[in-house]
């Protein structure tokens, strides 16, 4: 952490460097008329006596009647710096080089315009521009060195400053800076080096060098070499303070030595006498705030870092301590805020590893591994102590037993260090040991366990296992969907951070699936923060468009193939259809099934084609065919909605009112089957998940739709049976890769929620957290592929608790062969009686209703049932297996 001497030192010669002034400008050139020499000269006159606005019309009288006059211009904006007129003096050093492009001052001057604003790149370019024309000198190379290390590199400044004691070995402010920069690149050694040749020819300034030396031999792990430096200026002002004991800069330069060599009460009483002598406030405050952090007196703490901030707005140390204190109480929204502060001022190894921390803590784990790196960037070795110091702190937790959240904070905090050294296997082990902690001991909906599932798909994402990460990514995005902070944008963060993985390794689709979804997700949640910009942005575009094209050809292919595609899907909350789809239970399950119906869904081909799926209505047309064919339900029982007859208007009509409600009685079984597009609750303001139907506008989902909680609704009021069983292949748009059934789906429907007091058995691809797949080795859903191989397992008679659990098995088995992840298909009922059997003959049939006018009748269609739903005239599809 820096100090008074450090900080105090390094803002004087910033100074002296950038008092490049009027007093050194070049003189006025000779006048062609007597009145141009004397209002120049009554301007330069009235800036030696600080009379700045007086200066700035005289100048400018100069230019009224001699615009070209570059002095005029250069002398004018000096005059306007200095009354804080930043603006107009920029203009007028645009001016003057404009006019006179070869003048090497107007570059040094207009970049210690740009630094006095703490604007250091620009400032940079001017004094590379001035050195272009002069390469020799000196005010250029040390006003450059001294951008370049507000900016955070080291190195350059290094060299610049290197060059400039070529010209003069004995330049002190050279000398001074360019140790400051090797103890802060880590150079320790070469920082000893300079400090102990400063110390022989510098007697005087012998107490503030010996105070920098003892710091960085504490870094080199000298601690007695230190601690005799710090003794020795302890000792100076010690004397020093015989003479006089109202000198407060001493208390305050004796009181950091004491705090050095551990001595807090020594150090805390010696600051404040400092604070009662006057010495520099913002520092005095700043160090007892230090020492009373150290102290564990948070409280005061803030008190005294906030006085320091009030003082020095731009005070980095103060901010980065106080960023501590707000740490250590668990604020770290305002933590992150001050370390924000701190490295927009001076970039430090230590700030940003800090601030990385912190975002850890948040769930800004994409944050922190940037910040993480640049960590390693500005001080390798800092973050190698740091590391060590975790290794020790696990250790000691580990030796007492200790396996608690805190074991699991630290072991993480070690895993995010690991990363940033590019250590894969030992950030994965450290954080499933965090992981595994958690989940001990926390909520299944806690925050914080879902940040952790962000930091080890982080993890993963260091190791280029993409798929794994997107995996837990999408977990996280759908466990913090509803969370007050909104930290479910750091998911989208996490999950564009993988989508720019695939685009570098070439795997457009998978990334421009991905980004779909993240597109999507920022729309609804009114979100531009670290947005793509340039040539990211452009990247991003062709992804997705690769995919669209993805999309296109496999529309098409289906269309020559005559056998459509069935795209499943888990990405929306199965919950509420579950619900919904069953109607209230009966206890006379045990009748005989009388009679059997199917609602059968399934889209691939949307109005809106940039949406369009691929294996959706393949999946309904062979489960059609299955039920019809192996499972004894009538051609004219069972309705058949695909791509464009499958219209919300004609969902709801069948559902509701024209065709369910007129034909099941009591003791029938219901089977609805939906393939198509989920919603996330994210995209919806009320947070209600739709399933998406052929004519559905995914900007407007509330009015074109169809709601979960309507469709139980209806299920449970309309649909007057006791035996109703939903299955649920639905697609949430764009939340898996292409290889996951066209477009990949983020987490399924919580089925729990869709089956109580909504009637009987819900069965959904997978879990909530996970996401369902399409097959690698054969065009369609895994899980309806399974399904129907399930409930042909033992014929007609094959009940469905022995066809669950076969499907539960290949599922598991063929995605994690394929995928190396986890699918679960997930079922929930308030099934009574004995387990059911779809494929049980129907005890009185009874014969359909006929035709069916549907309110949305497409000009071809593909949709149909036997002889039902007519005028839709469609015979029921061959078999395609």
């Amino acid at each position: 952490m820096k100090d008074f001497y450090r900080n105090g030192a390094s803002a004087l010669v910033f100074g002296a460097l950038l008092l490049c002034g009027f007093a050194t400008t070049i003189q006025p050139a000779v006048s062609q008329t007597k009145t141009y020499q004397k209002d120049l000269t009554r301007g330069l006159y009235q800036m030696v006596k600080k009379d700045y606005e007086s200066a700035v019309a005289s100048f400018t009288l100069v230019l009224r009647d001699n615009p070209n006059v570059y002095e005029a211009y250069l002398n004018r904006a000096a005059a306007r710096s200095e009354i804080r007129d930043f603006e107009g003096a920029l203009s007028d050093y645009d001016q003057a080089i404009k006019i006179n492009p070869n003048v090497v001052e107007s570059y040094i001057k207009r970049g210690q315009l740009h630094a006095k604003q703490n604007d250091f790149p620009p400032a940079v370019e001017d004094y590379t521009l001035a050195l272009r024309l002069s390469p020799k000198n000196s005010t250029a190379l040390l006003n450059r060195g001294a951008a370049y290390k507000r900016i955070g590199d080291y190195q350059k400044a290094i060299t610049d400053f290197s060059t400039a004691l070529k010209l003069d070995s004995q330049n002190y402010d050279a000398i001074k800076e360019r140790a400051d920069c090797r103890a802060k690149s880590n150079d320790l050694d070469g920082a000893v080096e300079d400090y102990e040749f400063l110390l022989k020819k510098n007697r005087p300034g012998a107490s503030a060098l010996r105070f920098q030396l003892g710091e960085v031999l504490l870094l080199k792990g000298s601690k007695g070499s230190a601690d005799e430096n710090f003794r020795q200026v302890i000792a100076y002002h010690t004397k020093n303070l015989k003479g006089s004991r109202k000198n407060g800069d001493a208390y305050l330069q004796r009181g950091l030595a004491y705090a050095k060599l551990g001595d807090t009460d020594k150090a805390i009483a010696d600051l404040q006498d400092a604070s009662a002598w006057k010495a520099d406030e913002s520092v005095t405050r700043y160090n007892l705030g230090r020492l009373k952090l150290s102290k564990g007196d948070t409280k005061g703490a803030i008190a005294d870092l906030s006085e320091a901030v009030r003082l020095s707005p731009k005070y980095s140390p103060a901010l980065m301590d106080r960023a501590a204190a707000y740490a250590t109480q668990g604020e770290y929204l305002n933590a992150q805020k001050d370390l924000d502060a701190a490295l927009n001022g001076e970039k430090t190894a230590e700030g940003f590893y800090n601030r990385a921390m912190a975002r850890l803590a948040i769930g800004d784990t994409s944050g922190a591994v940037l910040d993480i790196a640049e960590a390693k960037n500005f001080g390798a070795q800092f973050v190698t102590n740091k590391k060590q110091s975790l290794q020790e702190a696990i250790s000691a937790k580990e030796a007492k037993g200790e396996k608690d959240l805190a074991l699991a904070d630290l072991l993480e905090q070690a895993a995010l260090v690991d990363i940033g050294e590019n250590n894969g296997d030992s950030a994965e082990s450290l954080e499933k040991r965090a992981l595994a902690i958690k989940e001990k001991m926390m909520s299944k909906n806690d925050p914080k366990l879902a940040y952790s599932y962000m930091m080890l798909g982080r993890v993963y994402l260091k190791k280029r296992s993409t798929t794994k990460a997107e995996a837990l990514f999408r977990t996280a995005m759908t466990r913090l969907k509803n969370n007050p902070d909104g930290t479910q944008k750091f998911a989208i963060f996490n999950l564009e951070d993988c989508a720019k993985l695939l685009i570098q390794s070439s795997n457009q689709e998978e990334a421009g699936a991905i980004l779909i979804d993240t597109r999507m997700a920022r729309v609804s949640n009114g979100m531009n923060e670290r947005s793509f910009t340039g040539d990211l942005s452009r990247k991003a575009d062709r992804a997705i468009e690769s995919f669209k094209k993805r999309k296109r050809a496999a529309a098409q292919e289906e269309a020559a193939q005559q056998g459509g595609g069935s795209e499943t899907a888990a990405g929306r909350p199965v919950e509420e259809i579950a619900a919904a789809a069953v109607a209230p239970a009966r206890r006379g399950n045990e009748k005989p099934i009388r009679d059997k119906w199917a609602l059968i869904v399934g889209i691939s081909k949307f109005k809106d084609s940039s949406i369009n799926l691929h294996y959706c209505a393949k999946d309904a047309k062979d489960f059609y065919d299955f039920l019809v064919t192996e499972k004894n339900f009538a051609p004219d029982h069972v309705q058949l909605l695909t791509d464009s007859t499958a219209t919300r208007a004609n969902i709801l009509s069948l559902l509701g009112n024209k065709w369910l409600p007129r034909v099941a009685e009591p003791d029938d079984l219901v089977v609805i089957y939906f393939s198509s597009h989920g919603s996330p609750s994210t995209m919806d303001v009320g947070g209600v998940n739709y399933l998406v139907a052929h004519d559905t506008d995914v900007n407007d989902l509330y009015t074109s739709g169809i709601a979960m909680q309507d469709l139980s609704r209806i299920i449970k009021e309309r649909v007057h049976c006791d035996r109703v069983m939903v299955l649920l292949d639905a697609c949430h748009s764009g939340v898996a890769a292409p290889s996951s059934k066209g477009l990949a789906r983020a987490a399924n429907v919580d089925v729990d929620s869709i089956v109580q007091g909504t009637g009987q058995l819900v069965l959904s691809s997978s879990s909530p957290e996970q996401r369902s797949w399409e097959s690698k080795r054969y065009q369609g859903s895994v899980f309806t592929r399974h399904l129907i191989e399930g409930l042909r397992k033992n014929g007609k008679m094959t009940t469905l608790g022995d066809a669950f659990g076969f499907l539960n098995e290949e599922v598991q088995r063929e995605v994690m062969r394929d995928r190396g992840v986890l699918q679960n298909p997930v079922m929930k009922s308030k099934w009574e009686g004995s387990d059911l059997i779809i494929g049980a003959p129907a005890a009185r049939p009874s014969k359909g209703i006929g035709n069916i006018e549907l309110p949305d009748q497409p000009k071809t269609s593909t949709a149909g049932s036997g002889d039902g739903a007519k005028p839709i005239k469609a015979s029921p599809p061959k078999r395609v297996r």
